[in-house]
């Protein structure tokens, strides 16, 4: 009998559990975990909780990855206005964005280690306050040297959010529970990429320059939000037991080793991509980190092979869980794919077209409207996340034909948005949604407990780079004849780039998804996972 559960199998035990179960013997279902190597069973939930308080939670957990995703997004918007307050020059535009990127994505890891091994609610409500205040004091900083800063301990605070508020789903919603929690979970991201455009172009309307600068207020307006939830937290957020709490060697099982060389290889490797979208990708900017980058991700590797069970940052068992390997591979589309699209549309429809920011955020609402409405299908059919495959090939199919819409269209606006752009950000947006959404719940259902934190970072650093490299990629590829964003063919190449990534993407899920299979004996009941 197999200690591991396969990545995207039903989380519904069936009626006939008990009955196969007098047959065959114990059976070892969702609640089965490994704790320090050993099989440890599991009633449910581990933290037993009023439905009430469950989702009340979950609206927390919700609104804390929303304001993460917005205080990336929204820069798309206010990054043209931060740059002359702060006499920050074209070549340094970049960070803006990249200095909360990258310390958010390159930290998750070790974030999700310490929620997983310690407890996790802690790192997420003094991560809520850290926010708050970090968000007030970037409203007031008045060069670009402490925004860079305080921008980068912003993504630093944000990043502990995620693996954190995954570890406490884990932890407070009943197995059957999980798929819709993190189905809804997800719906606040896809909301995020998306109205973090609006809410920037209605803080673009406060007039006011220095102190009174739009972008300054978007910084008060997050600090108001947040400060009162983080004091909620301290009263709502239960307090589940780390895998450490019965270990002596703590310190030794966080594995600083490994968390220090995969949080150096990720910021290398993002910083290279930045470097060289800004520089070229023949500079040394670019090729130094990015080749620095891949012995530390060797090391990283290697390392975590040969350490003793329970104290891997990231357990070779992890990947031993079939598919688990191939949908981390597999996030790195996602977030590229709206990536790609969102920036370049944006940018034409305000800078070529002349539209204000929060018109141009306006006709991207498409997007984020079909994300969520897919998000609220999925909540109530789980089926289709808890068998992913079929779901994802027919989806990834509408991201393919977005795009071939979206190249196919010439002047991006008037009867052309509506003819080309809109149906493509509908039958995208949707497809991609229902990807990303059947990659999270089937990762996070099928890992133990103790490796919930871990495992959502992981999940969302895959994302995070994947992004990065699409964006990279774009960058060099806008290049290709003069004028940028204003000659459409650069946008084109762009976007046929990843049209041809995403088919390349959905032969790899065919050829190495592979569906859950049931234990022998018990095959005849294709509801039954024997894990």
């Amino acid at each position: 009998m197999s200690s591991e559960k396969a990545v995207g199998a039903p989380i519904d035990p069936p009626p006939v559990l008990a009955r196969i179960q007098s047959q065959l013997g114990p059976i070892a279902t969702r609640q089965s975990v490994l704790e320090h190597g050993h099989p440890v069973e599991q009633d449910g939930a581990e933290v037993k909780l009023s439905q009430g308080r469950k989702w009340a939670l979950l609206v927390i957990f919700s609104l804390a990855l929303f304001v993460d995703v917005v205080g990336s997004s929204a820069f798309f918007v206010f990054t043209g206005v931060v740059a002359p307050d702060l006499d920050i020059v074209f070549e340094q535009q970049s960070w803006v964005i990249t200095s909360y990127t990258v310390t958010f994505s390159s930290s998750l890891l070790l974030w999700g280690r310490v929620s997983d091994l310690y407890s996790p609610s802690p790192v997420f409500k003094y991560n809520m306050f850290s926010l708050a205040a970090l968000s007030l004091l970037l409203s007031f900083l008045p060069d670009k040297y402490s925004f860079f800063v305080f921008r980068a301990l912003c993504g630093i605070s944000a990043a502990a959010l995620v693996p954190s508020a995954f570890r406490l789903i884990v932890a407070i919603f009943e197995p059957h529970e999980l798929g819709r929690a993190f189905t809804l979970y997800g719906m606040s991201g896809a909301l995020g990429n998306v109205l973090g455009l609006e809410l920037a172009g209605v803080f673009s309307l406060i007039p006011g320059q220095g102190q009174m600068a739009a972008w300054r207020w978007f910084f008060r307006g997050v600090a108001v939000v947040v400060f009162p939830v983080a004091l909620v937290c301290l009263k709502l957020v239960p307090t589940p037991k780390g895998a450490a709490n019965e270990s002596g060697a703590k310190w030794k099982r966080l594995d600083m080793l490994g968390a220090m060389s995969m949080l150096s290889a990720i910021i290398l490797l993002v910083l290279s991509l930045n470097f060289g979208a800004t520089f070229g990708f023949r500079t040394a900017s670019f090729l130094v980190p990015f080749i620095l980058a891949f012995p530390l991700l060797v090391f990283f590797f290697v390392w975590e092979s040969r350490q003793p069970p329970g104290f891997a940052l990231l357990p070779s068992s992890t990947w031993r869980i079939p598919n688990f390997s191939t949908l981390i591979i597999f996030a790195l589309l996602p977030l590229g794919w709206w990536s790609v699209n969102f920036v370049p549309l944006v940018e034409i429809f305000r800078d070529v077209h002349g539209e204000s920011n929060i018109m141009a955020a306006t006709r991207m609402l498409p997007e984020g409207i079909a994300a969520a409405a897919v998000c609220v299908v999925m909540g109530t059919w789980t089926s289709a996340s808890a068998r992913p495959r079929w779901p994802v090939v027919g989806a990834m199919v509408s991201c393919i034909v977005a795009y071939v819409l979206w190249i196919k269209s010439s002047t991006q606006v008037g009867a052309d948005y509506w003819r080309f752009i809109f149906p493509g950000m509908i039958i995208g947006s949707a497809g991609m949604q229902v990807v990303l959404t059947g990659v999270n719940v089937a990762v996070m259902t099928a890992v133990p407990p103790s490796q919930a934190g871990v495992a959502g970072a992981t999940l969302q650093s895959a994302y995070q780079v994947g992004a990065a490299v699409a964006l990279s990629i774009q960058a060099g590829l806008m290049t290709v004849h003069e004028g940028g964003v204003e000659n459409f063919a650069n946008v084109q190449a762009s976007w046929y780039f990843e049209l041809g990534w995403t088919v390349c993407w959905l032969i790899v899920f065919l050829v190495f998804y592979r569906p859950a299979r049931n234990a022998k004996g018990v095959a005849a009941d294709p509801e039954l996972v024997v894990v």
